[in-house]
């Protein structure tokens, strides 16, 4: 694995979070994210993809926006479902949720094709169910569905 420099603690990151993990209330209406929403996948390789915000300037909606369309140009796919959700959190917040369970998370710059600003959150393991739990229900709690960002078609 590369180097890669540290994002500032001030920073935020989002999560991409198909709808199929995502909470469902007892209405069938979809909430927040699910645990299963933050496991590594196959293409993660033993790290937590995410985005940088800041990449693309200030935080704010249209920013989360240009971070949104980053992510989406990285897929093969080129496809973001409609209930689909990008969940942030600030750096700061999931670097002490690491700490909470004993976890000195990094989270570093590591673009891809399509995504500058990408960047992953290591040394955490699919096994540390209870920081991955606490990462949905605590840190990154605030989240926009895709369809509400109003994003440009690809």
């Amino acid at each position: 694995m590369v180097a890669r420099k540290a994002l500032p603690e001030t920073h935020h990151v989002m999560r991409y979070i198909p709808a199929s993990k995502r909470f469902v209330d007892e209405n069938g209406e979809y909430i927040g994210p699910h645990t299963a929403g933050f496991q590594l996948r196959e293409g993660d390789n033993g790290a937590l993809s995410v985005t940088e915000i800041e990449h693309f300037g200030d935080m704010n909606r249209a920013t989360r926006a240009a971070a949104a369309v980053a992510h989406r140009a990285s897929l093969k796919s080129k496809s973001l479902g409609k209930q689909a959700i990008f969940a942030w959190a600030k750096v700061s917040d999931v670097v002490a949720a690491g700490l909470e369970y004993d976890r000195e998370l990094r989270v570093v710059h590591d673009p891809v094709d399509g995504n500058p600003g990408h960047a992953e959150v290591r040394r955490f393991t699919d096994d540390d169910l209870d920081l991955l739990d606490y990462f949905a229900t605590e840190v990154f709690q605030d989240y926009e569905t895709v369809a509400a960002m109003n994003l440009p078609d690809y």
